[in-house]
């Protein structure tokens, strides 16, 4: 079947035909050796114009198939995943406004929703595992903190391809269940996310295996391309700020590549700030951007970053403490003219019993924690008066059953009947509201 796509190299430019070929010459390009390539499509980006307009009611993100990596609509593995509620939050609204004096539209998008994981990677499971049986593999090899390689499980699984996953010592004992459960090999490494590729990269080279590429994977980046479609599709106001929980960081790459199918159609007039939140706990680049900002952004910034080593994290799904992606990102978020940020990880369990409160729903901890930056961003001045702010809510609390039990809200054990008070809701929820302001005073 002809291709309807090229894949171009970033370094030399160099032109690859299709993912035939990028498969394999292992994934980098058969020039300069170079592992970052866009991909292009053949019959220029016209045609998107017909799939964002509203109204349209699509089942999931294939909608977009003519620009999404795949050749054939039969090799397709989907559970629905992608088109998921982009829910306006106007209690957080009402808060900026009484509180702050700002005037702003707060969207969240639901990947919490989506119908395979649960998380942001379904979109990810969703292209890999449909390439991988269009290209006739039937191994696979990823290093993962967790949600990377449990929706792959579950979308390789589907296909009938083996994946081995690599996954760090911190990483949650319910990934690692799921994982196997699909069938799929797991290897819990005694070491951080950085020992945990090392040994995937070696496993894969023994075994002539197919390596999962990464963050820079334009298999990965094409399907986190479409939220921004989605945002045309469902908004009647493009956003303005765009803020997610930062690992690796795919989901601005995926930004970036959309702006560029999207801006010469005139479809797009600005890029959105990107405001990029990291656990307090591991943050190496969020220190980075601060060290930089701090000192005016001087030559090179942009290569100088820590590496933290078996960082302490209770979000194992952020633990990167080797941000590779970093001198590339960096340079993407000041463009914005964003920022990368910290979160308090121990003030993450607020915000989520706020959400739960408010909203009636539970969420996991690296799904808090850009609420968290939000709270943040308002209070520090990085919101503006008329911006439109997206969140990108990536994973429910079933992702982390941990965390789960952190909303409770232990007392003591009753003896008789006297001691039980009926509920003053309105209360309880204004109490957690005055928590949230003493957080940020």
């Amino acid at each position: 079947m002809k291709s309807k796509l090229f894949l171009q190299c970033r370094e030399c430019n160099h032109q690859i035909p299709d993912f035939k070929t990028w498969f394999s010459n292992w994934q980098k390009c058969d020039q300069c050796g170079g592992h970052k390539v866009i991909v292009h499509y053949h019959s220029g980006y016209e045609p998107l114009k017909k799939l964002v307009r509203k109204g349209l009611e699509p089942k999931n993100i294939w909608h977009y198939f003519d620009y999404l990596p795949l050749l054939d609509k039969k090799n397709i593995v989907t559970f629905n995943e992608g088109i998921v509620p982009i829910e306006r939050w106007d209690f957080i609204e009402r808060y900026a406004r009484e509180v702050l004096n700002l005037d702003c539209k707060i969207y969240v998008q639901r990947n919490d929703l989506n119908p395979g994981t649960g998380t942001f990677k379904d979109m990810a499971g969703t292209v890999v595992a449909s390439a991988l049986r269009e290209n006739r593999y039937d191994n696979y090899v990823v290093a993962s903190t967790g949600n990377i390689a449990t929706a792959y499980s579950k979308y390789l699984s589907a296909a009938r391809i083996a994946l081995y996953a690599f996954i760090p010592h911190n990483s949650s004992i319910l990934q690692e269940a799921h994982i196997g459960g699909y069938g799929q090999r797991v290897f819990r490494v005694d070491g951080d996310y950085e020992a945990a590729k090392t040994m995937a990269v070696e496993f894969a080279a023994k075994h002539r295996i197919l390596l999962a590429a990464g963050n820079f994977d334009p298999l990965r980046i094409e399907a986190k391309k479409t939220m921004v479609y989605e945002w045309l599709r469902v908004l009647k106001d493009f956003p303005t700020v765009y803020i997610q929980a930062l690992s690796g960081g795919t989901g601005p790459l995926g930004i970036e590549k959309s702006f560029m199918e999207l801006e010469p159609l005139n479809l797009v007039s600005h890029l959105p700030r990107q405001i990029l939140v990291q656990s307090s706990k591991c943050a190496p680049m969020a220190i980075a951007w601060e060290k930089a900002r701090n000192s005016n952004f001087p030559e090179g910034w942009q290569n100088d970053y820590p590496i933290i080593k078996k960082p302490q994290t209770t979000i194992p799904t952020l633990a990167t403490g080797n941000p590779k992606t970093y001198p590339f990102l960096s340079q993407f978020v000041r463009k914005t003219g964003g920022d990368i940020i910290a979160g308090d990880e121990s003030k993450v369990i607020h915000v989520a019993r706020l959400i739960a409160m408010e909203r009636s729903v539970l969420v996991g901890p690296a799904a808090a924690l850009p609420v968290l930056g939000l709270f943040q961003a308002l209070h520090s001045g990085r919101i503006f008066n008329g911006d439109i702010v997206v969140l990108n809510l990536g994973e429910g609390v079933l992702r982390e059953p941990d965390f789960t039990q952190k909303y409770i809200t232990k007392k003591p054990m009753i003896t008789k009947l006297s001691e039980c008070q009926p509920l003053k809701r309105n209360r309880k929820i204004s109490q957690q509201w005055q928590k949230i302001a003493q957080l940020f005073t």
